[in-house]
């Protein structure tokens, strides 16, 4: 441990355990680095920055961290930053174009997912996940790292070849929110380099810049005084460092290197308003955002208002979450939060969802209480429960520090190098909030209102629906807002707390009858005398993690298709009413402290639960299950205030292009049928509470035949008293019942529609290939494996070798219930006028693939990858717990989520095979959007 940090903990201590009249430790004081952070720094001017970490075993996540993007392009590279980023992927001096990809799908890791990169106004960050049992794969992956930091072939026709593809990632962010940012981000940045600089460039540019502009750019910027590796995994960190040095140290220093300077957004005195419409917006969306000056994160005293800013937000959150439940609510959400945008400026937003016609008065509710807490601040219990959020919070990234993922560790490292977020580990962080919280008064947290909410730098957005009728509110109006709260009298909040336990009266229970061993999975099932069937596998894979789900036969199936209009929400209007005496704000403050959420959910054919808790509170999550199926609570004004909320969220619904194309894909694949009819304001209006509370609880009236899934870090000797407690306490009646059949089937036959919404020259196509499907776990593995190997084609196909879209889409489901049943849906983004071509392109690598089967790169790809993910699933409470959940529920041995023989198995004749069974010519839908006005 170094002295620094000795010294730091030193203080840290003191702080903790340091008498009142003591003198007080120099909070001034710099925080360390983590000591298991090795950094260090080559003699060309490269930083790096390695960890050693087990989690997931054999895997490390590395980064190539560029201090240069956007807002350093000249006036004729205008989205070139980004350009260059899609080039690193498109030939280097040792991986040709689409080697490189194919290199690393060949080791299991895909575009997207493992092999990625972005540029922001002021980075380039590229990414990759490499196993790490092979010292060839790791050698490959700095080979790469190297190559992207300077070895760049940028060749004139990959050049020409990409363009396509850049335009067609602006085409697929193109909307009404882009077009709305358009106008907003020259007030956001007014008078900077920033307001002309967005990272995805003008089109002119990126049709005919010329590679020349691109290589001035990689040149100026590329260079390793402004470049940090970042290595996290399981490896050995001398070698590691070994390899940074073998390959960074040769890139030569720039001698005439272009400064790297900030760039400025200078202040303003004014209030700048950005009042927009669009006719495709579908919210109207209010933002207050208050500029700031960087300020220094480097010390303890820093850490400490980090802490005090958070706790703000936290309790201002809190409190529009409680305005939100008034029926006549100003505002349908709201949101108070900190944050920067760019490196140069810090932004304090205050941001509400409200209706198309209360702008002012959203504006007016966001005020008010900033002003409120001006004025009379927060009170002792909002910060106790505050505090107690925040400790917990950090108790349990403490409890899980040894099962951290590389990720998170690598992208922290990443804001570290870039934005100077202090890194001084976990073990300090913790004694940091142990120390520092109980420092924290009233005072500290209630000055931010006046300090952050000011007149000066401040930027008004509007965004709302541009239709007849609507008329948004004048600048000179929403001005008046500011004045106006000033002179209003403002009573102080009034925290109201139910001082009662969670669960008054604790149940009698019924004892455990019966246990089963399912041995090979390590898991073990227990039935209750109530019926209750418990499936429980204990896991090490995280120390402060308890996740499960329910099931029961029925669901929303049992009625009739009249009472699923009015009930069809019927379990989130009951959550929304809380459990027993406790409202949602009520049972919020209550578990105020505690790591559990469960919820109740009722679906087409079962009925169930599922939450998650830290072992520590998992007795309270036992309590809140009790409390769903027993004492739902059954709220009128909450019920108001969700229909006034979803009303004011759904009512512009269909305004939105996306809209009526996902609309007119769940109508048609449903045939019309009255229970697929679209979300709308209209369906939520019709809502019946009373039908709905006794459809839940009718639904939860019968224990008997649900089945628990728990998974996670317990044992059996610490779960059987709660299960026989809480479960076992359940009511149970000895129902016979199951699901009914509700007749929803899609469309046979070839269907074509076109739907035609939108002003924007942007089209989305999708095919939907369905059938019937025996439920077996080979032909589960066979339609996955078809899947993914027919997407790596149509990335290769329609992307690389048409340059027609960004990033096609293969996805895969099947289900057992109500019948057999499997769907394909292959889906892309293009220019309207390229639709008939790329669809016809994809008919056309169907055929191939049902004739010739993938190829064998495409083969060992998909293998590898199945095999690397299944490496890591193994070690997921989310994967177990999802996969014995299905397994039980479908009455199947979940003994083959060990196997590998599928994997080990996987042939290109056995996708043949799969193409030809399930890519059925003969019944498919495609739909595709087009502009208003565009004729297919």
């Amino acid at each position: 441990m170094s002295v620094r940090t000795l010294l730091t903990t030193a203080v840290i201590t003191s702080l903790i355990s340091v008498p009142a009249v003591a003198q007080q430790p120099d909070l001034n004081q710099p925080l360390p680095i983590d000591p298991a952070v090795r950094t260090g720094q080559l003699d060309n001017g490269l930083r790096y920055m390695i960890r050693r970490n087990s989690e997931p075993e054999q895997r490390a996540q590395i980064r190539l961290v560029v201090d240069a993007g956007s807002v350093l392009e000249d006036d004729d590279q205008r989205g070139l930053a980004h350009f260059l980023e899609h080039m690193a992927f498109n030939g280097t001096e040792h991986f040709e174009k689409q080697e490189l990809i194919a290199y690393m799908e060949s080791i299991g890791m895909s575009f997207g997912a493992h092999v990625n990169a972005y540029t922001s106004f002021d980075e380039t960050v590229y990414m990759l996940q490499i196993p790490t049992d092979s010292q060839e794969i790791i050698n490959k992956a700095f080979q790469i790292l190297e190559d992207w930091a300077h070895l760049i072939t940028l060749d004139p026709e990959e050049v020409d070849k990409e363009r396509g593809v850049v335009i067609e990632e602006w085409r697929a962010r193109r909307g009404a929110s882009a077009r709305i940012a358009d106008k907003q981000i020259p007030s956001i940045f007014k008078d900077s380099k920033y307001a002309e600089r967005l990272p995805i460039g003008t089109v002119e540019t990126l049709e005919s810049a010329p590679p020349e502009a691109i290589q001035r750019f990689y040149e100026d910027w590329y260079r390793p005084d402004l470049m940090t590796v970042i290595a996290v995994g399981d490896f050995d960190v001398d070698q590691i460092e070994g390899l940074i040095r073998e390959r960074f140290s040769g890139i030569p220093a720039k001698t005439d290197a272009r400064p790297r300077t900030l760039v400025d957004v200078p202040s303003h005195d004014e209030t700048l308003y950005a009042i927009l419409s669009d006719p495709e917006q579908t919210n109207t969306i209010l933002f207050l955002l208050y500029k700031q000056a960087l300020r220094d994160q480097s010390t303890i005293i820093a850490y400490r208002q980090l802490i005090v800013e958070g706790l703000y937000d936290q309790m201002l959150n809190a409190r529009f979450f409680e305005l939100t439940q008034q029926p006549d609510a100003p505002i349908l959400a709201g949101f108070s939060g900190k944050g920067n945008f760019v490196r140069s400026m810090n932004v304090y937003q205050l941001g509400a969802l409200v209706n198309e016609t209360g702008i002012e008065q959203g504006l007016e509710a966001l005020l008010i209480e900033g002003e409120r807490v001006a004025r009379h601040g927060f009170t002792l219990g909002e910060l106790d429960r505050a505090k107690a959020e925040a400790l917990r919070g950090m108790e349990q990234a403490f409890a899980e520090r040894a099962n951290r993922d590389h990720r998170s560790y690598a992208d922290e490292y990443v804001r570290h190098t870039l934005q100077g977020e202090p890194i001084p580990g976990i073990e300090i962080e913790y004694q940091l909030y142990q120390g520092l919280l109980p420092t924290i008064e009233l005072a500290d947290v209630n000055r931010m209102a006046s300090e952050w909410i000011v007149d000066e730098n401040r930027v008004v957005m509007v965004s709302a629906p541009q239709k007849e009728g609507l008329t948004l509110p004048s600048e000179q109006v929403l001005g008046m807002a500011f004045s106006n709260v000033m002179a209003l009298e403002i009573a102080p909040y009034e925290d109201t707390a139910i001082d009662a336990p969670l669960l008054a009266t604790i149940p009698t229970g019924s004892a455990v009858t019966t246990t089963e061993r399912l041995e090979e999975v390590d898991a073990t099932v227990w039935t209750l005398e109530n019926g209750v069937r418990v499936l429980l596998k204990p896991t090490d894979f995280k120390d402060d993690e308890v996740l499960f789900r329910a099931y029961s036969p029925g669901g929303s199936s049992l009625l009739s298709d009249d009472d699923f209009a009015i009930m069809f929400a019927a379990d989130q209007i009951v959550a929304q009413g809380g459990v027993g005496e406790f409202s949602v704000v009520d049972l919020q403050k209550q578990l105020a402290g505690k790591a559990v959420s469960v919820s109740p959910n009722i679906g087409d054919l079962t009925e169930g639960l599922s939450g998650q808790a830290s072992p520590k509170d998992i007795e309270a999550m036992f309590q809140l299950i009790y409390l769903y199926v027993t004492a739902p609570r059954k709220d009128p004004v909450v019920f108001q205030a969700f229909q006034a909320q979803v009303k004011g969220i759904l009512v512009n619904r269909s305004l939105s292009p996306q809209a009526a194309f996902s609309d007119t894909i769940q109508v048609t694949m449903a045939q019309g049928h009255p229970r697929a009819t679209p979300i709308s304001a209209e369906r939520f209006a019709a809502l019946d509470l009373d039908r709905s509370y006794e459809f839940y609880q009718d639904r939860f009236a019968d224990a008997s035949d649900f089945t628990f899934v728990f998974v996670g870090s317990f044992t059996l000797e610490e779960m059987q008293p709660l299960v026989e407690t809480y479960l076992g306490g359940l009511p149970s009646i000895g129902r016979e019942e199951t699901w009914r059949d509700t007749g929803i089937r899609p469309p046979k036959g070839v269907i074509t529609k076109a739907v035609r919404k939108g002003v924007e020259p942007q089209s989305r196509t999708t095919m939907i290939f369905t059938g019937p499907f025996d439920y077996t776990a080979e032909n589960r593995h066979g339609v996955r494996s078809l899947t993914a190997a027919f997407r790596m084609r149509l990335l290769e196909r329609l992307r690389e070798d048409l340059s027609g879209t960004y990033s096609p889409s293969v996805t895969s489901g099947y289900s057992k219930d109500p019948e057999g049943s499997y769907n394909i849906r292959v889906s892309f983004g293009s220019a309207p006028d390229r639709v008939e071509e790329l669809t016809n392109v994809v008919v056309e690598e169907i055929a191939k693939f049902t004739n010739e089967g993938p190829t064998e790169e495409e083969v060992a790809g998909v293998r590898e990858a199945q095999r690397r993910s299944k490496e890591t699933d193994l070690k997921s409470n989310g994967f177990w717990l999802t996969n014995l959940y299905f397994a039980d529920m479908q009455g199947q041995d979940p003994a083959y989520l060990l196997d590998y023989g599928f994997i080990d198995g996987l042939t290109g004749e056995k996708i043949r095979a799969a193409a030809a069974k399930y890519f059925d010519m003969q019944n498919y839908v495609v739909v595709s959007l087009f502009p208003e006005g565009q004729v297919p």
